[in-house]
């Protein structure tokens, strides 16, 4: 044993059963926050026709809007979780981006209902960067893959309830119609369905003063205050690794691509093609969500299991899973737009999920094992940065572009999805492939950095 080992090994990690406890709260902000950045995809036809906007309108404030501030503030946001209270982050960003999204039931412009969801964008952008910085931190290393990979179901349980509750739910508030609430005036049953999904997430924001903020485990030995890198000095070090880096940024944006691009319309999708009745396409949403919560769990779970398998026999274990999930991903994601009936769609749907789960929790797992303490929040934000920046803003417009400019007809929706899951799976593919060899090189170094604090 050397000398720097012995003050390391009397600091245990927290008890495992608090540390869980500490992950069940920050996979339910998790699932808040996906719920309150998914479900507008079910309001899009009466958003287009209150506010009389187009489809590449539409899918501006599906991604664009939210994204501006999701990935520029996130940074920043993260530069403070590399040296401040990460608990206090999280909690100010579930409150704030919780109040945007009601506020988004108020507006009565685009431009109004543009704004608010660049509010929630910006609170949505201090939960990931300081939750994946917070669980290195209360977890050994054989463990937290697992640990990430439940943290992560939060994006699939998230947008799955954001179906099942608005297909159950939205066709009887349009049933109902316009309603008028005491002091607020009348609101129609879009503007309803944001504030019903916003407020409660206020209670969320409580339970994470009940979480600790755990020590820094790489600064016990030296004793030192936590300094984070200057931004950059974080930039210069992924720039000078950009094959084990951006690539691999580039290549899992795929994933925010096929979430956004193609989730967010998935709802347009089965009623401008099956011609469903707002009955129908609630029942059909239902079952999308079921899907979306049922096998995105396993697919995280799966992937959390295979990130720790892999990873303890292979120096690039997490990458090979993010490969293998990719092509089945992409399986589902091409062959579900071409289905001839909306059960046969949502069927397809199945290994999409499954596919598209599991490199949520191998890719962040990736990011934060080779990432230096000092900038590992920072890290993950720019890998958030490049996922939502290319997911949000190339994802839901360029299947907009290229319905409204390509084919000029709504109802040739199915067809540009098509197009674009299939491009995106190309692309995403071979850049994975082209990383394995850096990101090696890259985990050799991060040990370094271990054995040296060690």
């Amino acid at each position: 044993m050397s000398s720097h080992d012995a003050p390391t090994k009397t600091v245990p990690y927290p008890h495992p059963a608090y540390a869980w406890y500490v992950v069940v709260i920050l996979l339910l902000a998790y699932i808040l926050a996906f719920i309150d950045r998914e479900i507008i995809a079910l309001l899009v036809p009466d958003i287009k026709a209150s506010l009389k906007i187009s489809d590449t309108q539409m899918s501006l404030l599906l991604g664009g809007a939210f994204a501006v501030f999701y990935t520029f503030f996130g940074v920043a946001i993260a530069w403070l979780a590399d040296r401040g209270n990460r608990r206090w982050l999280i909690f100010w960003g579930i409150a704030f981006w919780s109040v945007m999204t009601a506020a988004c039931g108020f507006a009565t412009s685009y431009a109004a209902l543009f704004l608010a969801r660049v509010g929630v964008g910006a609170g949505e952008s201090a939960l990931n960067p300081s939750a994946l910085s917070l669980l290195k931190d209360y977890f050994p290393p054989e463990k937290i893959g697992r640990a990430i990979g439940l943290y992560t179901a939060g994006v699939s349980s998230g947008s799955g309830l954001a179906f099942i509750f608005g297909g159950a739910v939205y066709p009887k508030l349009k049933e109902i119609g316009p309603v008028e609430l005491p002091l607020l005036g009348w609101h129609e049953p879009w503007q309803l369905m944001f504030i019903y999904v916003g407020l409660p997430g206020l209670l969320i924001a409580m339970l994470v003063l009940t979480i600790r903020e755990p020590v820094r485990r790489e600064f016990l030995v030296s004793g030192l205050k936590p300094i984070a890198s200057p931004v950059n000095k974080t930039l210069a070090h992924v720039v000078s690794r950009w094959r084990a880096f951006l690539v691999l940024f580039f290549a899992l944006s795929g994933l925010a691509i096929m979430a956004y691009g193609i989730g967010f319309w998935i709802p347009e999708f089965l009623r401008r093609t099956y011609a469903l009745t707002p009955e129908q396409l609630g029942f059909w949403i239902q079952w999308r969500g079921v899907i979306t919560i049922v096998f995105g769990l396993m697919g995280v779970l799966i992937g959390g299991w295979m990130s720790d398998y892999f990873q303890s026999r292979y120096e690039d274990g997490y990458v090979r899973v993010c490969l293998v999930s990719f092509v089945v991903m992409a399986i589902g994601y091409c062959s579900f737009t071409l289905m001839p009936s909306p059960l046969l769609a949502v069927l397809a749907l199945i290994p999409a999920t499954l596919g598209a789960a599991a490199p949520t929790a191998a890719g962040a797992a990736a990011v934060v094992s080779i990432s230096p303490p000092t900038m590992r929040a920072q890290v993950v934000a720019l890998y958030y940065f490049v996922l939502n920046a290319v997911g949000f803003f190339i994802g839901p417009t360029a299947v907009a572009l290229v319905t409204d400019f390509y084919f000029a007809d709504e109802s040739q929706l199915r067809y540009s999805m098509f197009v674009v899951a299939t491009t995106v799976s190309l692309i995403g593919g071979a850049l994975l492939v082209y990383n394995l060899p850096h990101f090696r090189a890259a985990a050799r170094e991060a040990r370094q950095w271990t054995h040296a604090a060690g």
